[in-house]
């Protein structure tokens, strides 16, 4: 299961967990495979992530920019004092997937200017 922001999701993705509105109402079922018109219906509805099943995107390994791969590495500095702690590493671990996340829709982004 990966969690993306939804412009970066692909006609073939099946969805791992429902789409719901802000007023709780499932506007896509788990299960559900998408296509491009139901990925334009999902981003007029103000949705920025969905859950798909897999894990279809390598944010590993992206060409970040710079600052994005300088603030990931410097959390290994940050949390060095809690290397033993678990719910201090899940801290970490959302912070890393949040910069990758926010690093690949940069990338997008890039890729849509040239």
């Amino acid at each position: 299961m990966q969690k993306i922001p939804i412009n970066l999701a692909q006609a073939g993705m099946v969805l791992e967990k429902p789409v719901t509105l802000e007023t709780g109402q499932v506007l896509l079922a788990a299960g559900a495979t998408l296509n491009e018109n139901i990925i334009r219906i999902i981003e007029s509805k103000g949705i920025k992530y969905i859950t798909v099943k897999g894990t279809p995107l390598d944010l590993d390994g992206i060409a970040s920019s710079p600052s994005y791969t300088k603030r990931i590495e410097r959390l290994d500095y940050l949390f060095r004092y809690y290397k033993d702690d678990q719910f201090m590493q899940k801290i970490k671990k959302l912070i890393q997937n949040y910069f990758k996340q926010k690093a690949a829709l940069e990338q997008q982004a890039s890729k849509g200017e040239e």
